[in-house]
């Protein structure tokens, strides 16, 4: 799906600015894993082409146990935490859902353990 796409049909407040930031140092460095911070702790993780603008995939990190949507991989922080990684197949049905009293705190290029975490689940 083009970002452009997505990012039109999407009324999460801060996601257009996210997501043109997150692009744009993804270009810069050449990765493909966005992570934004939620401020109810979630983080949403894109997975684009930056150089297509092309979202790849979605996926949801949260501490919490979902069982409406489709499980990936538990993923253990340095600090310890635990975060179950959930896959987004309806991204823009899923992105307006978060609506009620939820924001964009942070938008960052997602790289080191986290980032090769990833790729290793995506293939799992």
């Amino acid at each position: 799906m083009l970002l452009k796409e997505l990012i039109e049909k999407v009324s999460l407040l801060g996601f257009r600015e996210s997501v043109f930031l997150g692009v744009a140092e993804a270009q810069e460095l050449g990765k493909e894993f966005l992570g934004i911070t939620l401020s109810n702790g979630d983080g949403i993780i894109l997975k684009v082409n930056p150089y297509e603008d092309i979202l790849l995939s979605m996926f949801l990190m949260t501490k919490e146990k979902r069982e409406n949507l489709k499980f990936i991989a538990l993923f253990k922080n340095t600090e310890d935490t635990t975060y179950f990684i959930y896959e987004i197949n309806n991204y823009e049905e899923f992105l307006n859902s978060l609506l009620t009293n939820i924001s964009i705190v942070y938008v960052e290029v997602i790289s080191g353990d986290l980032e090769d975490f990833l790729y290793r689940a995506e293939d799992g």
